[in-house]
């Protein structure tokens, strides 16, 4: 019995776990160019964390230690300059209730062109999300 509902369970998998294709919003489509490369940092609302925050950016993984930029900041959400294709890792660190918390993400920014779900064809950048918010700290 419990052969035939894995067999189920993986027929149904298989079944139903083909995508569409990737999600395009069409509001950062760029119907000429690439533009600007964007990083978005989402650090979070500074209401329950604390004021002052350490960003730490780097090239490739964290174990390269290969930093590019180090800042202070008390801003929840932040945009940097990014190349395409190339690997970048963020850690946000702060203290809060007397507990040292480091976030820690990464995102490799990446461009693809879409004819058919926008109005227009467009080059669209995805994968340049970092999200370090916390979301539950005790």
């Amino acid at each position: 019995m419990n052969k035939n509902i894995f067999l189920i369970s993986l027929l149904m998998l298989l079944l139903f776990s083909c995508e569409d294709g990737f999600v395009t919003d069409c509001r950062e489509c760029a119907t000429d160019s690439i533009g600007h490369v964007k990083l978005k940092l989402l650090m979070g609302s500074i209401v329950y964390d604390p004021a002052y925050r350490m960003v730490t950016i780097y090239e490739g993984a964290i174990e390269d230690s290969l930093i590019l930029k180090r800042f202070g900041t008390d801003l929840g959400y932040m945009e940097i300059d990014a190349m395409l294709y190339k690997n970048y890792t963020v850690t946000l660190q702060f203290v809060t209730n007397g507990k040292r918390y480091t976030a820690i993400d990464a995102a490799c920014p990446q461009v693809r062109y879409d004819e058919n779900k926008c109005d227009q064809p467009c080059y669209y950048v995805y994968d340049n999300v970092i999200d370090l918010r916390i979301r539950y700290n005790k």
